[in-house]
């Protein structure tokens, strides 16, 4: 891992903390889009942390069905409650090509055994995951058509500032009409006139697998889009750089 690599949730922990993982990292792997990393209930042995790329979770039940659950962003940790669990619940799975920091958990247990304020640093990141995962339940139980859609864009739009991967409003979103409608809480049929609306209200435009936020403001509020769960330890306007 490069210094550089120190960027969005990840930069909650110390540097202290962040030299323990740099030394604890077992390698660095580059996977291709669209590919599988962890099968739900497969034994798991390391924690990966997403440098570069967007990956996602999918719940799965027995059917095959699958529905999209989280979006991991650079700077957060994918399956770090697997370390106390073993396994995972969900699959995870690779959006566009990714860059990969493996810790092996024996190493990650080392690193929390040996110190109190450390293993509440790691405990951290999970806890913020959660409140993530507690607010997507929100939008797509809660919110519907334009406030979801509008509201997943600030999201994505300040996560992605956090990791110094969004200029003058701008982002990558390499996102299927049906992950965009997951992630909103609205059927397939209603992303691209939402979309549309969005667009023609001069808030939002996205082309070609690319965000632009035209009106942060009335994203926000159209989207009833409040930051507090992300738990940002730092001025979110600095954009993670």
């Amino acid at each position: 891992m490069r210094e550089s690599d120190y960027i969005g949730m990840v930069r909650r922990l110390t540097p202290a903390v962040w030299e323990r993982l740099r030394r604890a990292c077992s390698e660095v792997v580059e996977i291709p889009g669209g590919v599988l990393v962890t099968r739900a209930g497969a034994p798991l042995g390391t924690s990966a942390l997403l440098l570069d790329g967007l990956m996602m979770r999918n719940a799965t039940d027995r059917t095959g069905e699958s529905q999209m659950v989280a979006l991991q962003v650079p700077g957060d940790f994918v399956d770090l409650h697997g370390l106390p669990l073993g396994r995972l619940d969900h699959d995870v799975l690779t959006v566009s090509r990714s860059r990969l920091a493996l810790f092996p958990h024996e190493a990650l247990m080392e690193i929390a055994a040996a110190d109190a304020e450390d293993a509440r640093a790691l405990w951290g990141l999970t806890l913020v995951d959660a409140a993530i995962h507690r607010h997507w339940t929100f939008r797509t139980g809660k919110l519907r058509a334009l406030a979801g859609m509008a509201n997943f864009m600030c999201e994505m739009q300040l996560r992605m500032e956090l990791c110094g991967r969004c200029r003058d409003g701008r982002f990558a979103l390499p996102l299927t009409q049906r992950q965009l409608a997951e992630a909103c809480g609205m059927s397939n049929v209603h992303v691209n006139r939402t979309l549309r609306e969005l667009r023609e209200a001069g808030i939002c435009a996205m082309r070609d697998g690319e965000v632009q936020i035209l009106d942060r403001a009335e994203a926000a509020r159209i989207g009833r889009f409040d930051p507090g769960y992300l738990f940002l330890p730092w001025d979110g306007s600095e954009g993670g750089a």
